[in-house]
């Protein structure tokens, strides 16, 4: 019971990290009908930021978030004005070798700038903030939630309580109709486009701060990982893309419990097939009727 209870504090850690990159691909997905492979990049651009953050300037947590933020809102937004805009409404196939182009590009430059090798990044909170009946939980793990639950909670104020987010839903049903009613659609898939790189950034100062690493080539595997759990929880569902990567965190520790860590992947991608074999739009998501 003791070990149950740990791989499930340890599962709700990592899933809310697969949470916020889950919740990114939705974003995207919702507005522009797009899945943006280079969600992972800027995780990794993210990660990076907070290893400069903590090696040139001061060790503080909160400021790797923020430079996380920062560098996923901006790198999202850049990449959004200068590419992603002049493929809108082009085939979802070039649209896809797109992204990933991208997403290599991004991951081979950073290699040739910030080298190819691992680099360490500091322990914050690592002590354990308590222990109860064998079951331990660091302030790292404390923290990591709270900030997970925090941004998500502030994401999806913002979407269903702003007219910000009215916007983003309008648009998200039909940018045409929304154009038509006054709203502007370039601006508003804009900033969903940089919010999700935001969440992308944030994911990656987290993750590498839970796992005390940093590298290139960081992001393709979460990235792959949040994108199977979007569409678990449904890729059209924000709420069931949260919901995707939390079960896809505690899915992913229960595997190695009972099997072994060179089983992680093969356990979690499997459970994902076979359920979407049987419910292919989802847990949370909608069957899109085709109007002809």
């Amino acid at each position: 019971m003791t070990m149950f209870v740990q791989q499930l504090v340890n599962g709700i850690t990592q899933g809310g990290l697969y949470a916020l990159l889950a919740i990114s691909y939705a974003l995207v997905y919702g507005v522009m009908g797009l899945v943006n492979f280079s969600t992972g990049s800027i995780y990794m651009l993210g990660a990076v930021s907070g290893w400069l953050v903590c090696n040139f300037i001061t060790e503080n947590f909160f400021l790797s978030v923020l430079a996380g933020f920062l560098i996923g809102f901006a790198v999202a937004f850049i990449l959004e004005k200068m590419a992603f805009k002049a493929i809108r409404g082009v085939s979802r196939i070039a649209s896809l070798i797109c992204t990933i182009g991208f997403s290599q590009m991004i991951n081979e430059l950073m290699a040739l700038i910030f080298g190819k090798g691992t680099k360490g990044t500091p322990s914050f909170f690592a002590q354990p903030a308590f222990t109860v009946a064998g079951v331990t939980v660091s302030w790292m793990q404390l923290i990591l939630m709270f900030t997970v639950i925090a941004v998500l909670t502030a994401l999806q104020l913002l979407i269903y309580k702003t007219r910000t987010g009215l916007a983003i839903r309008t648009v998200s049903m039909d940018n045409t109709t929304a154009g038509l009613m006054g709203i502007p659609v370039d601006r508003t898939i804009s900033i969903a486009f940089s919010l999700a790189g935001a969440c992308a950034g944030i994911a990656g100062i987290a993750g590498s701060l839970y796992y005390q690493s940093v590298s290139a080539y960081m992001g393709w595997t979460p990235g792959i990982k949040a994108f199977s759990a979007a569409v678990f929880g449904g890729l059209n569902s924000m709420p069931g893309a949260i919901l995707g990567g939390y079960l896809m965190g505690v899915i992913e520790n229960f595997g190695v419990q009972i099997f072994s860590t060179g089983y992680r992947d093969v356990i979690s991608f499997g459970v994902m097939i076979i359920f979407l074999l049987v419910h292919p739009q989802g847990l949370l998501g909608k069957k899109k009727i085709t109007k002809v």
